[in-house]
């Protein structure tokens, strides 16, 4: 695309990262500080992407940012190994990214890395876990690598200031005590600030506004707090049924709650042998200890909505939305494969599948398909539960834009846009919709290749599916 700008050739301005460096090189002097903070506010006023609008994506094991057109294309992480995954901070001015171990990079496992067909996603890998802000500069290390150690994708919390990313051992297996999951400062390295967290079968879920974790264990579900202390049972024996399948193996705090009620599931009673794992989806109030059953399904994933009023999950075929107050369910037929999209505001959800990109209105119950293939390849197979085991990991960035009504889509083939073909074919493109969710315009490509997640915004993981 226009503008195509590099690594090597950094933007001009002095990042948080690049303070750090210059004063790990050069000492502390009070006087050179004081110098240096003062450069950092000048270089406000340097040319370069604010953050507010560009959008990102992997190209070539390189991080890419771009203006929704295409143009002022920037490698803003271009490591000498390849970056396998990478997620927006909550205020879009910050990379959490995971590039190859040096040593893993130069063997033949590293040559045969399997992506998520739909997401992009890498598993757990040998991997260097840095931060860089949105211009490039010099990334701060926040976990380091050695061949033997894998991770995972590092998550944000809704502040911005924390990561947590989960560490094991390479190896075929992975049992569950053997996970460890870390907790670190976005801007200190080499796990000076880093906590391990208690042990948990699940997921941690951070919270919204009390600086909290909830997560399961043998013991019992619990909260701590990001820091790795003052550990609270809420129950105090395993919860039935667990450690569940991993994409079920959740503790989710409701958005928009005050941090007052988490979501989970939990196995619904004597199954007979051979019969679909039957699960109750559970919300807990901590106040009060209460539990309400939600619904009874024969759930493969589940979720949040952003405004904590209704739940997405799905079976081997379907999706389901419920609301939590009228508890009406609406079906999504045949999308039980699809990775869901929720636009920040709630009103719509986008529906990620083999053959169709499709845009949902819950409150109009409209099902719209956006996006297709002129022949339309096999559909996936039933959704298998996954083992309590395996390593999944939610989706790290949202394809919406933060302000609802723009979104981009990788064609992967799918080239109709509404029953037309795209002229430019296969690539990465963006579109504006107004206020009802019709699309204003054609989309833009603004990037082609060999494109790899692309994302617009920090994706809140309670409100994603695993992946």
């Amino acid at each position: 695309m226009d503008n195509e700008k590099s690594f090597l050739a950094p933007r001009k301005t002095l990042t948080r990262s690049t303070l750090y460096v210059i004063l790990r090189l050069m000492g502390k002097p009070r006087v050179l500080l004081i110098l240096l903070l003062l450069l950092v506010g000048l270089s406000a006023c340097a040319p370069g992407h604010t953050g507010t609008n560009v959008l990102a994506y992997l190209r070539d094991g390189k991080v890419w940012t771009a203006d929704p057109d295409g143009n002022n294309a920037f490698a803003v992480i271009s490591p000498n190994t390849e970056v396998i995954g990478y997620s927006w901070s909550p205020d879009h001015h910050i990379f959490a990214f995971r590039s190859l171990d040096p040593e893993f990079a130069k063997t033949p496992a590293a040559r045969q890395i399997a992506r998520h067909p739909l997401t992009g996603l890498v598993a757990d890998m040998p991997a260097l876990v840095q931060t860089v802000g949105v211009d490039g500069g010099y990334p701060i290390a926040v976990a380091f690598s050695n061949p033997h150690t894998q991770y995972s994708n590092p998550e944000w919390n809704k502040a911005g200031t924390r990561l947590v990313f989960r560490r094991s051992q390479v190896s075929e297996s992975v049992p569950l005590e053997s996970r460890t999951w870390l907790v670190t400062q976005n801007d200190q390295p080499g796990e000076i600030a880093a906590r391990y967290l208690p042990g948990t079968y699940s997921i941690p879920s951070l919270s919204y506004q009390n600086n909290l974790v909830a997560a399961n264990s043998e013991q019992g579900l619990y909260t701590s707090t990001q820091e790795a202390t003052d550990q609270h049972f809420l129950t105090r024996e395993v919860l039935p049924g667990h450690p569940l399948p991993a994409s079920l193996e959740r503790v989710l705090w409701q958005p928009n709650s005050n941090d007052s009620s988490v979501l989970y599931a939990i196995k619904a009673g004597p199954q007979k042998e051979g019969e679909r794992l039957q699960v109750q989806l559970i919300l807990h109030t901590l106040s009060s200890g209460k539990t309400t059953t939600l619904t009874t399904c024969t759930c493969t994933q589940f979720a949040w909505a952003p405004d904590g009023k209704s739940i997405l999950y799905s079976d081997s075929n379907d999706l389901f939305l419920l609301d939590l107050q009228t508890k009406a369910t609406l079906t999504l037929p045949k999308a039980g494969n699809s990775v869901p999209y929720w636009s920040p505001d709630s009103r719509f959800l986008l529906l990620d599948g083999d053959n169709s990109l499709q845009m949902v209105e819950p409150a109009q119950k409209r099902i719209t398909t956006l996006l297709s293939a002129e022949h339309s390849k096999k559909q996936a197979s039933s959704v298998i539960l996954s083992s309590p085991e395996a390593l999944l990991q939610p989706v790290t960035n949202n394809i919406w834009f933060s302000n609802s009504r723009q979104f981009l889509f990788l064609t992967r083939d799918r080239l109709l846009w509404q029953g037309h073909p795209l002229q430019q074919g296969n690539g990465l493109y963006t579109i504006t919709i107004d206020t009802t969710g019709n699309p204003q315009g054609q989309p833009v490509q603004a990037a082609s290749g060999n494109i790899q997640q692309a994302g617009w915004a920090y994706q809140d993981a309670n409100t994603s599916f695993l992946f």
